[in-house]
């Protein structure tokens, strides 16, 4: 399997901080069955602008000590870049680096607390210079978890959509579970990812929650989301199949405060 989110590059952002906490996390995201690891450190616009160079070194550093360790997990480079209006204009400028660096698909992050007015022309931006937004984690995000319909206009117009499957296990709160697996009943989830800051406290915690996937979808939906998608993503070609997105068998409730809030199944 192939996780195309964490942050196992150490001392770039706010995950791994020594290549000894590095290994210790590569080793048991290898034990879950992950056999390649796109790294994502965060970038952000506002503070101390993480260069591609800088990645690209750390994710070479972090490649041979993998290695000399060991370990047969192939580690690449990337990143997970907080949304911003002059985000395409940063990639055409070449100072953003998009999954396992083919140049064309970018890993976008909304705000946790709300989707800014300019998303959609930030996603737009990005399409006409060639490139697919992958949007991570969208499930945790409380606009979208207020108004999910948000993630079937996004698909409809080539917004790809990448789970934190931790989320299936309570680990971000009831709402985050919730809408993670309405989008994986949808077939709105695309790709699947560990989003690993840090050593996980249990050994079975990436297993667990693995498996919670599969139940949910079966195996044919973990091997596309965990395997054939993110093998496309490093090809630098577009995914397999033609996509019709409906959320499935969902209706509504109303809050006590009179807002619309989640899709229920």
């Amino acid at each position: 399997m192939i996780d195309i989110h964490n942050h196992i590059l150490p001392g770039l952002d706010d995950g791994s901080k020594s290549m000894e906490e590095t290994l210790a996390i590569v080793r048991q995201l290898y034990k879950a069955g992950f056999k390649t690891l796109i790294a994502t450190p965060h970038v952000l616009e506002e503070r101390d602008f993480l260069s591609p160079r800088e990645i690209l070194e750390t994710t070479e550093q972090v490649r041979k000590c993998v290695a000399e360790a060991g370990i047969p997990v192939e580690i690449l480079p990337g990143s997970e870049n907080y949304i911003f209006p002059d985000l395409a204009k940063w990639v055409r400028d070449e100072k953003l680096l998009t999954l396992g660096n083919t140049g064309k698909y970018l890993l976008v992050e909304l705000p946790m607390l709300e989707i800014p007015q300019y998303t959609e022309q930030v996603f737009f931006d990005l399409q006409v210079q060639g490139l697919t937004p992958v949007l991570a984690h969208p499930e945790r995000n409380k606009g979208l978890i207020d108004k999910p319909e948000h993630l079937l206009n996004w698909a409809k117009k080539g917004i790809l959509f990448q789970l934190n499957f931790r989320s299936l296990r309570g680990r971000y709160g009831p709402g985050s579970q919730e809408l993670a697996e309405i989008m994986l009943r949808s077939h709105l989830v695309h790709f699947i990812g560990s989003d690993a800051h840090r050593i996980s406290q249990g050994d079975t915690t990436y297993l667990e929650a693995l498996q919670r996937v599969e139940e949910i979808v079966g195996e044919e939906r973990v091997k596309e989301v965990a395997m054939e998608n993110p093998q496309a993503v490093l090809a630098g070609e577009a995914l397999m199949g033609e996509r019709e997105y409906t959320f499935n068998e969902l209706h509504r409730r109303k809050k006590r405060n009179g807002f619309w809030s989640l899709f229920r199944r």
